[in-house]
């Protein structure tokens, strides 16, 4: 059975500051990359991870997002949205707009939806 991780499981994996955490988080996440177990990652638990990463622990947005793409890529990731968070994470980095936004502009362009926002700045990004 798959689990549905929380977002504290990807942070101690990452950051390491809590020993017993970082034990069990890197034993699950061993496990997932080689397809022995498989996780569900939502995209809000993404979005909570890297703005706990980049905002409370300061590390670099493109370390954060390099680190949250790897993961997302393990054999056991098994959402069925994960290449839409890494393309997400993609315009996070490339396009310097927030996750959310990001989010939206990938799930306008998926499911072939007009974006609609009052951000005219968003929707030039979208196109």
């Amino acid at each position: 059975m798959a689990l549905l991780i929380d977002a504290n499981i990807i942070i101690r994996y990452l950051v390491g500051d809590h020993a017993e955490f970082l034990a069990k988080s890197t034993g699950l996440f061993e496990q997932v990359e080689r397809g022995d177990a498989e996780i569900i990652i939502l995209d809000s638990v993404v979005m909570e991870a890297f703005f706990v990463l980049t905002k409370f622990y300061q590390l670099p947005k493109v370390e954060v997002i390099d680190d949250l793409k790897i993961i997302l890529a393990f054999t056991g990731v098994i959402n069925d949205d994960k290449f839409q968070l890494i393309e997400t994470l993609n315009l996070v980095l490339y396009k310097n707009i927030d996750f959310v936004d990001a989010l939206l502009c990938v799930k306008s362009k998926v499911y072939g939806l007009d974006l609609f926002s009052f951000d005219d700045r968003l929707n030039k990004r979208c196109l």
